[in-house]
């Protein structure tokens, strides 16, 4: 029997038995699993080759050092229970030892070979092959929540090792089999969406296509202002799974990076904000590459070893496109079949219905666009501070001593930020989708500008209010912020909107202070009310 079965057969039975074996003058070392709450129930589990035998153990944490499609060093770090490990903690000790050695100098457990499983249910999802591998260091730490909650029992604290590995080279094992149908729809992704609010991501390649539903989403660039070119850059996340054609475009993407001679293959993205049937919003990406990817574990310190929380082994993934096409099917509706040539004033009302606001406040923002009004409910308003102002202490020819007698104060142009789950206000998506193309354009700065009011509403009544003029829209983003493993653990994501303005306006709003000093006036017959006496007839005044 061959090394490289007995490893095998170790990681297939690591999670119910701890064997010892001889083969072939090797020792073989597996390590019972520690019965770990992991999402997905994903668990990395590795195979250490030394020369004095083989060790498996199967670790909750495991994380990428790099990219893995960028061609910038192959390294990975674990985390775990301080076990029994002989030969791996050996090979930690002879590290230390030798540490001031020179680099050329070999010793016995400098060198080894690590295979890297994620295993479910006995089967390998993904398994990565790193070549030539040593300790690159590593630490014993006391794991605890850092405000005295670890003293009680229920939350408790974790002893873990954690070691980091540099190693030569890494290659993936798993082999392409080319779909059979011509697009491979993986279903839902079994998480919960705050609104039920989702994304779903299409991937379309020349031989097929793929439809995946990832919790995470994050529009990187494509609006913000710059004076640069914006790159249309996104992300997704999601628990560890093969994706056939998509993992082939990430092998492909590998294989060519570091070289100029090698063009890459591209495909297509359709990304798609669902609400049940409803598509709310949308991006066709064109011509993508991958751009990073990574195998990281999602964990909070000691939650996850203590049974509070779990793990998460997660798939964090990044594309460049050249190119980006908003979808906004909504406002083509809302329009109606009204000619693009004759001006109409359109009109929209959205108002969220998740709303957790202290003492009950909520926030309506007002949009007056050239063509219409639309009334939205965000859950979040931030405004930033009003009273900011930069000062110039250097004078034109630099002279410091005058420019401390004498400088200038520059107010800072106030700007909004608002965020809400994503919803149904296209003349909003219009806006930016508009301002978007011609975001780089010299003297466009002024083009289109909108008006924005906001009313903070108690109870039927507005408490406070602001008007901004003349706002442009500075970067507008949607974006998945999950709550470390928190958002997987407990099935809870939400997908959210982000607007930013910058106003050249600004006018603050105080109705109960206005009405406070109203006063009534008396409904008196005024004078003007009376007929001018010089057409009266004689008999009816006084000469």
């Amino acid at each position: 029997m061959t090394i490289k079965n007995v490893q095998r057969i170790a990681v297939f039975s690591i999670l119910a038995t701890i064997a010892f074996a001889t083969f072939a003058n090797s020792n073989v070392f597996a390590e019972e699993s520690e019965g770990y709450d992991m999402v997905g129930d994903i668990t990395p589990v590795l195979t250490f080759t030394f020369r004095d035998g083989v060790e498996v153990h199967s670790f909750p944490v495991f994380n990428m050092g790099e990219n893995f499609v960028d061609d910038s060093g192959v390294s990975f770090s674990v985390e775990g229970i301080v076990s029994k490990s002989p030969l791996l903690h050996k090979a930690m000790d002879e590290a230390y030892k030798y540490r001031f050695s020179n680099n050329a100098f070999d010793y016995q457990m400098k060198y080894f070979d690590v295979d890297a499983d994620f295993v479910r249910d006995g089967e390998s999802v993904i398994s990565l092959d790193y070549n030539t591998c040593r300790v690159d260091n590593y630490q014993v730490e006391t794991l605890d929540s850092n405000d005295y909650e670890s003293y009680f029992q229920e939350v408790g604290f974790a002893v873990v090792d954690k070691i980091d590995f540099v190693c030569s080279g890494v290659n993936s094992n798993n082999d392409f089999v080319k779909p059979t149908n011509s697009l491979t729809d993986f279903g839902d992704s079994g998480f919960t969406f705050a609104k039920n609010t989702k994304t779903s991501v299409t991937f379309m390649y020349d031989n097929g296509a793929e439809k995946i539903e990832f919790p995470v989403f994050n529009l990187v660039s494509a609006y913000e202002e710059s004076q640069e070119n914006v790159v249309a850059e996104f992300e997704v996340e999601g628990v560890l799974e093969y994706y056939p054609l998509l993992y082939k475009a990430i092998t492909n993407s590998r294989a060519i990076s570091g070289t100029s001679y090698a063009s890459n293959e591209d495909f297509d993205v359709k990304v798609e904000f669902v609400n049940g049937e409803n598509i709310l919003r949308g991006f066709n990406f064109r011509e993508c590459i991958v751009s990073d990817a990574k195998i990281v574990t999602k964990a909070d310190k000691e939650e996850g070893f203590t049974g509070k929380s779990g793990f998460v082994i997660a798939h964090q993934l990044g594309f460049t496109c050249s190119g980006l096409k908003p979808v906004n099917m909504n406002y083509d509706e809302l329009r109606g079949d009204t000619p693009t040539w004759k001006v109409s004033q359109l009109s929209n009302v959205y108002v969220e219905s998740l709303q957790n606001t202290a003492q009950g406040l909520d926030v309506f923002t007002t949009f007056t666009f050239a063509n219409g009004i639309e009334t939205i409910e965000f859950s979040m308003f931030k405004q930033s501070e009003v009273l900011t102002s930069t000062e110039n202490v250097d004078n034109e020819n630099g002279d410091k001593d005058v420019a401390a007698q004498k400088f200038t104060r520059k107010t800072v142009a106030p700007t909004v930020e608002l965020r809400g789950i994503v919803g149904d206000y296209p003349m909003l998506y219009k806006h930016v989708d508009d301002n978007r193309k011609i975001q780089n354009v010299a003297g466009t700065a002024l083009k289109d500008l909108v008006d924005i009011d906001v009313e903070i509403v108690s109870d039927g009544e507005v408490i406070r209010g602001f008007n901004y003029s003349n706002c442009r829209v500075t970067d507008y983003t949607v974006e998945t912020d999950p709550n470390n493993e928190e958002s997987y653990t407990k099935n809870k994501f939400v997908l959210e909107n982000i607007f930013d303005f910058e106003c050249q306006g600004y006018t603050p709003n105080n109705p109960i202070y206005d009405a406070m000093f109203k006063t009534e006036s008396a409904k008196n017959t005024s004078s003007k009310d009376l007929r001018n006496t010089q057409n009266w007839g004689i008999g009816f005044y006084k000469q």
